[in-house]
């Protein structure tokens, strides 16, 4: 730069297309002496994303084969570099200190704190970046509210009015730190003293105060500052695109102008659309089929050669299926917003973690942490999985529904001592994260070190999310190192979960054309093609932000941001988008969850004032049609897929089982698949944990409860019917003690059966009077069977009961918590139902009367067969002989479709019973 270097702040506007050429043409011309090095030049932008550009656009105008660029920067990290005398509190730390405040004032008790502590932070941070100073009175700042508000004060709003006026004070008067925005101010300050000869800003705009300041303090001393803008008022522009004058026309709400009027001045002005042919408008009907449409757009723009593409997130959920969509056709897409970390994988392994600590170890919090891949990073994977396999095999067999104690002994009872090892770390880590109140720094070393002792932060390491996650946690112990706040487990663990949302994950290792980016990040970036997806009024520019404090009148009058601004701000990013795109498609959905949805007001205004004025539709009609026949289809959905039947397998003759029982009968005849399924392919559902009694557990307890009292008491009438009573009673409760420590509304099942008690006993004398006493129960019993073909084969059976009389018949008696008329129905087809006779053959010995004992809440019932036993006995061997046979012969197992059998059975996924013709 020569020694005639102008001193004065010199502000120029540009068009947003050629902002970025302009300015390099600019720094060359200005600087010509001491190209080819540039590095006493400092270049400020809004943010880095269009740093490259600028240094290629610096190239070709210096046009010289070597360029030492200039410094780029943004002004926070520019002044990030300034050293100052006090320390600077870290945004965490002071959220705990506000927190801290908060909980020592006893305010809001049943507030989340945390989120109170985060708004009072920035919104202290947005008065000192507006040079706000709050009085030092709390009743001047009330009046001053009461002006703002024009209201007079009352209860809640002197509360409002004390809260902030303590607490602002509290955060920034008597500390030994600055707050970031005041150490900004500061370093600011300091800069502007420090400047360069030669300083540019490019494209900044929204300058607070300070910002303002700083430029015009560094050209007072000085130095050569040049404010290059977009469309800025009031001075010299050097030219303007079409596409931002025309949408000065469409889009300010406070126009005077009739849309009519305002068409045909834009007719006026431009003759022929700037629009026409460079955006169109896509109105989707879902979700998915505007997924679809950036899917088969972006796709269609790199076939057309297109080298680089934008995606404009404002919807974060249609994205993600976006970006699989994009994915599954091979198209890797470049993600500069980032994800949340609560949404990824390594935030989930520490969430199911916390759940375990903070639950007793819930049975599927402890399977679903060892089954992620992080778990136990230090073994072996197929190791790994097997054990979990055979834990859950255990937990599953057990009912174990929650205590690590539990899960290890029935891991020691199998001798499983991987299992135990894993169990026994898990144990470890939990003793070691402490109870009671805490530090946020020591919980976070607990944390730390607990997923340490599970092989957890060795398998974070491993991944690209886990590493940065690990790296947050560090960062925030650090910063909160000093801070005297102890909050409880829970507590803290609500502080974790909002860090870990406000906190992005970015993925550095992809670099493609396709880059998904957010609407500020894409200004003055030149991309051959743009998609705005997410432009509904929903999303773009979006609801108003609710506060808890101040509302629009009382910001407007401190001097704080409004959502007047906030609007206008997002309407000039959208523009300059429009502007510098050569190609744009802008999406939006037409219906949410089958209600109807707003295009974003702005772009409905531009697409009627368009109209209008050139009689030329800005909708892509054509674009739907293309989905279907453009959409990358997996391998599965290639292949044609012909109607589901009626599955009727043929088993294998030495698949037949050998062995058959009472219950595989009667799944043999009221469903031959279902008997396929369960007995010939031994397939079964891994048992449930029972934390819940269900009324088949009820009905197990019931017998176990009458097996143990019969054995003891074979005859009833030999008690005192109290002493009986009392007895059975019990009984029951020790048999339900389990099932009411795990959940106590098991208690309701117990009562329910201690209710029927009388009426069971007083059935007892009676069948103990007409000469029937109890004999056996609960008993195991087989026979062999041969077939009409000769083959022989096993079948076994348990009978809850068996009676016997003085003459030496015996009575078979099924117990049953199911109402009589249920029973009856199932006994009317003769020999449809073979569990009676199949008990009675099992017996094998003279069995005069078989019956169900139905035990429910109308009392104890008798529902005997009342056909000929005999007969239906030997009709039940015979048929079942047959059917063995036929089995072994090839016989189709056809699935019957019955909704009384189907409706409760596990296998009806299998033969897809609801997807029949």
């Amino acid at each position: 730069m020569t020694a005639a270097a102008s001193t004065a702040l010199h502000r120029t506007a540009v068009s947003a297309p050629t902002l970025l050429a302009t300015a390099a043409a600019a720094i060359v011309e200005r600087h010509r002496e001491d190209i080819p090095d540039l590095r006493a030049v400092v270049v400020l932008l809004p943010h880095l994303h269009p740093a490259a550009e600028l240094a290629r656009e610096l190239a070709v105008a210096a046009a010289t084969p070597a360029l030492l660029l200039p410094r780029i920067t943004t002004l926070r990290l520019w002044a990030a570099e300034v050293a100052l005398d006090k320390p600077v509190i870290t945004h965490a730390a002071r959220h705990a200190l506000l927190y801290r405040v908060l909980s020592e004032r006893g305010w809001l008790p049943d507030a989340d704190l945390w989120a109170v502590a985060a708004e009072l932070a920035a919104l202290f941070d947005e008065l000192t970046g507006k040079a706000v100073e709050l009085p030092a009175d709390l009743n001047a700042f009330t009046r001053q509210l009461e002006k703002a508000y024009r209201a007079r004060a009352g209860a809640g709003f002197n509360f409002e009015a004390r809260l902030v006026h303590e607490l602002w004070h509290a955060a920034t008067r008597g500390s030994s730190t600055l707050d970031p925005e005041a150490a900004y101010q500061l370093r600011l300050a300091r800069l502007a003293d420090a400047a360069p000869h030669a300083l540019y800003t490019v494209g900044l705009s929204d300058l607070s105060q300070s910002e303002e300041r700083f430029l015009a303090r560094a050209a007072v001393h000085c130095f050569e500052v040049d404010v290059l803008g977009v469309n800025t008022p009031g001075v010299t522009t050097l030219g303007g695109d079409a596409i931002s004058s025309a949408l000065a026309l469409a889009w300010p709400l406070d126009a005077h102008a009739d849309l009519l009027t305002r068409s045909a001045g834009l007719r006026h002005a431009q003759p022929v659309s700037a629009f026409a042919g460079r955006v169109k408008i896509f109105g989707a009907e879902s979700a998915e089929q505007e997924a679809q449409a950036v899917d088969v757009t972006v796709r269609e723009w790199l076939a057309a050669g297109r080298k680089s593409i934008a995606v404009v997130v404002n919807d974060r959920l249609t994205a993600r299926r976006a970006r699989a969509l994009l994915e599954r056709a091979e198209v890797l897409v470049e993600d500069e917003a980032g994800w949340a970390f609560s949404t990824t994988s390594a935030a989930t392994v520490i969430g199911r973690w916390l759940d375990i600590a903070s639950n007793d170890a819930y049975y599927r919090d402890v399977l679903d942490l060892m089954k992620l891949p992080f778990a136990f990073f230090d073994r072996a994977r197929a190791a790994r999985q097997a054990a979990v396999w055979r834990l859950e095999t255990y937990v599953r067999e057990e009912s174990i529904v929650s205590g690590l104690e539990h899960f290890i002994a029935v891991a020691e009872s199998h001798t499983d001592r991987e299992v135990v090892d894993m169990l026994k770390r898990i144990q470890r880590a939990r003793a070691g994260l402490g109870r009671g109140k805490q530090s946020i720094a020591r919980w976070l070393s607990a944390l730390l070190a607990s997923l340490r002792e599970i092989g957890v932060v060795q398998g974070l390491a491993a991944d690209s999310a886990g590493e940065q996650l690990l790296e947050l946690i560090e960062r925030l112990r650090e910063e909160l190192a000093g801070e005297p706040l102890a909050v409880s487990f829970a507590q803290w663990r609500r502080w974790l979960a909002r860090e870990l949302e406000t906190a992005t994950f970015r993925d550095h290792a992809i670099d493609s054309p396709v880059v998904f980016t957010h609407l500020a990040a894409v200004q003055f970036r030149r991309f051959e093609a743009v998609l705005i997806l997410g432009c509904d009024a929903a999303h773009l520019p979006g609801p108003d932000p609710v506060t808890m404090f101040f509302n629009q009148s009382v910001r407007s009058e401190l001097g704080l941001a409004t959502n007047a601004e906030r609007v206008a701000r997002i309407e000039r990013q959208l523009g300059g988008v429009l502007a510098c795109a050569d190609t744009a498609m802008i999406t939006w959905q037409r219906h949410t969850a089958g209600v109807p949805n707003l295009l974003a007001p702005q772009l409905e205004r531009l697409k009627v004032i368009h109209q209008l004025a050139y009689g030329i539709d800005l909708e892509e009609h054509g674009l739907g049609a293309r989905l279907a026949a453009s959409e990358v289809r997996s391998a599965y959905a290639c292949v044609e897929l012909a109607a589901t039947r009626l599955p009727a397998p043929r088993a294998p003759a030495s698949m037949v089982p050998l062995r058959i029982s009472a219950s595989g009968y009667n799944a043999l005849m009221a469903c031959p698949y279902q008997f396929h399924a369960r007995h010939v392919l031994r397939l079964g559902e891994l048992d449930d944990v029972q934390e819940e009694i269900e009324k088949k557990d009820y009905g197990q307890l019931v017998h176990e409860v009458l097996s143990k009292f019969h054995s003891a008491h074979a005859r009833v009438l030999d008690l005192d019917p109290a002493d009986a009573r009392a007895k059975l009673e019990a009984l029951s409760e020790h048999a339900f003690e389990k099932s009411v420590a795990r959940n106590y509304l098991a208690r309701a099942w117990l009562m329910r059966w201690l209710a029927l008690i009388p009426d069971y006993l007083d059935w007892q004398r009676k069948r103990e009077q007409a000469g029937w006493t109890w004999h056996a129960g609960e008993e195991d019993r087989n026979i062999e069977v041969t077939t009409p073909e000769g083959r022989r084969f096993v079948l076994r059976g348990r009978l809850d009961r068996v009676d016997t009389n003085a003459e030496g018949a015996f009575a078979v008696i099924d117990y049953k918590t199911q109402r009589p008329e249920a029973l009856k129905h199932k006994l009317e087809g003769a020999g449809e139902d073979v569990q009676l006779p199949v008990y009675a053959l099992l017996w094998g010995g003279p069995v005069a009367a078989a019956l169900f004992l139905s035990v429910e809440r109308g009392g104890v019932k008798e529902v005997p067969v009342s056909d000929e036993l005999g007969a239906l006995t030997e009709a039940a061997r015979a048929r079942l002989g047959t059917l063995y046979d036929a089995l072994h012969n090839g016989a189709p197992m056809t699935a019957q479709g019955i909704d009384a059998v189907c409706e409760y059975c596990e296998v009806r996924g299998l033969c897809r019973r609801n997807y029949w013709p």
